[in-house]
């Protein structure tokens, strides 16, 4: 059963590609775009199949929003979201995001963010961390996009990650294991406090205190210690080299790299910034260190573009690439 009773609020779209779609949405609806929004909007949703499908299936639900009743209270707010206010983005995101999990309005979610992830016991969406007390002392932080599902019971204590990064922080209790489960496998706490974010067809472990046993789901196990972090699919488990207490930092709303791919850093920002962030594979290329502040994007592009050769190209608040002096046009 689970220990934790969701507050009710609005629904979060916790898929990047269906940020951005909502975020184009307001853009080009707003009244303020222009011919650079236009056609920026257009190089997005050639750039990839994902970006149409999410574009298409939004207009669909938009269509199902233009079908209801005029004096409907989601239509009259998404109409007063298209008036000239401060606050008409937010109204609006917020009318969309009803409309994708509303009876007969959730294509877009389903395909595209499955209602699953919008339903988890603990969500966040972009930009947004979350800590948490669970109900056997443990402690729970979320990351920004990040879906989970709490499951404790007499005999063990279990966390389904469905998307995004969380760290725990367990509680002792000898008569019931604390197992967190993704899509590639499980994680049993032998101590204390670990990390766990689900990739694209992998999971990333790293151990902050004492250990974890990772037991993939076609049979590899092996137990990592503190200070160790691996990648595992389905079938094999590889350790990597990179600092596990670095990993954890966004808790404290910081990115924090050793040497590390500077796509790296743009992954990590990706979650807490509406719309699209490119980096050109040259530029992801370059070695990064330092510490940047999650919740500040603007100087932590800002910090970038100084300290290496690269150009930020902003066509709009949605739209920024990131490239190489040298292939910058």
């Amino acid at each position: 059963m689970s220990t934790f009773t969701p507050v009710a609020s609005a629904p979060a779209v916790t898929d990047p590609i269906v940020e951005a779609a909502i975020d184009w949405i307001i853009c080009l609806r707003s009244g303020d775009a222009g011919p650079v929004q236009y056609e920026a909007f257009k190089q997005w949703r050639l750039q990839d199949v994902r970006h149409d499908t999410a574009i298409r299936h939004l207009e669909q639900v938009l269509g199902t929003f233009d079908s209801l009743p005029a004096s409907s209270h989601v239509r009259s707010s998404a109409r007063r979201a298209l008036l000239k206010s401060p606050d008409r983005r937010k109204l609006l995101r917020n009318t969309l995001a009803l409309l994708l999990v509303g009876s007969g309005t959730g294509l877009l979610a389903q395909r595209i963010t499955p209602l699953n992830t919008v339903t988890a016991d603990l969500r966040t969406s972009t930009g947004q961390r979350k800590h948490m007390h669970l109900a056997d002392g443990s402690q729970i932080w979320l990351n920004a996009r990040s879906a989970a599902d709490i499951d404790f019971d007499e005999s063990t204590r279990r966390i389904h990650l469905r998307s995004g990064e969380i760290v725990v922080d367990v509680a002792a209790d000898a008569q019931r294991p604390f197992i967190v489960e993704s899509a590639e496998g499980s994680m049993r706490a032998l101590g204390t406090r670990f990390l766990v974010r689900q990739e694209e067809g992998a999971t990333v472990l790293a151990v902050l205190h004492s250990s974890v046993r990772i037991d993939a789901k076609d049979g590899a196990s092996r137990t990592l210690v503190a200070g160790e972090t691996a990648r595992f699919d389905q079938s094999q488990i590889t350790v990597i080299d990179t600092a596990s207490g670095a990993a954890a930092a966004w808790v404290d709303g910081f990115i924090e790299v050793h040497d590390r791919p500077l796509s790296e850093v743009i992954a990590a920002m990706r979650p807490y910034r509406s719309g699209f962030l490119r980096v050109t594979p040259q530029a992801g290329a370059l070695r990064v260190t330092g510490t940047f502040p999650l919740d500040d994007s603007k100087r932590t592009l800002a910090a970038l573009a100084e300290t290496l050769p690269i150009v930020i190209r902003s066509r709009t608040d949605y739209w920024i690439s990131i490239e190489l002096q040298d292939s910058a046009s």
